[in-house]
């Protein structure tokens, strides 16, 4: 009986530790961070310059899935004609943190590139797993987009997205 009460309390212990040590839904300002995310999101699925160039910081630095690094005016630029484009664009966010002024959102990204887009030229029309960090300022109470990477995640044979 001694031994099942040692065992019983070494369970919840555990389960006790796991359930604080995992992450927890956003609150507040994470909250609001991580449904900024998401906007700049269907910014990009909807091809929306104007709205992107408005949350963009001058210093937007963008370490595109092509291989390239991308100025603000890049970026807006290959939005604009068609060389960064999305027939598809899902986004799963795993984890936003906040430090002072700058937030932290990076998850995982399921994207189908355009044929016209730099993507669909280099990788066909079929969907894309990525990988994600977004970073973003804020300024006079505003948050602004300042730096992205993203990177293509291969997958093995036979598996898809």
């Amino acid at each position: 009986m001694r031994h099942m009460s040692i065992v019983a309390t070494a369970v919840a212990g555990l389960l006790s530790a796991v359930a604080t040590t995992a992450p927890a839904a956003p609150r507040g300002v994470e909250a609001a961070l991580a449904r900024l995310d998401m906007a700049q999101k269907e910014m990009v699925a909807q091809a929306d310059v104007a709205k992107l160039a408005a949350l963009s910081a001058p210093e937007l630095t963008i370490n595109a899935p092509t291989g390239r690094v991308l100025s603000r005016e890049e970026f807006l630029a290959m939005m604009r004609d068609g060389r960064i484009g999305a027939e598809e664009f899902d986004r799963t966010i795993e984890r936003v943190r906040v430090s002072g002024d700058t937030g932290v959102v990076m998850g995982s990204e399921r994207f189908t590139p355009t044929a016209a887009s730099e993507l669909g030229r280099t990788y066909g029309t079929a969907p894309l797993r990525r990988r994600y960090t977004n970073i973003y300022q804020r300024h006079h109470g505003r948050w602004y987009w300042l730096a992205r990477h993203a990177n293509v995640v291969p997958m093995p044979p036979g598996r898809s997205p």
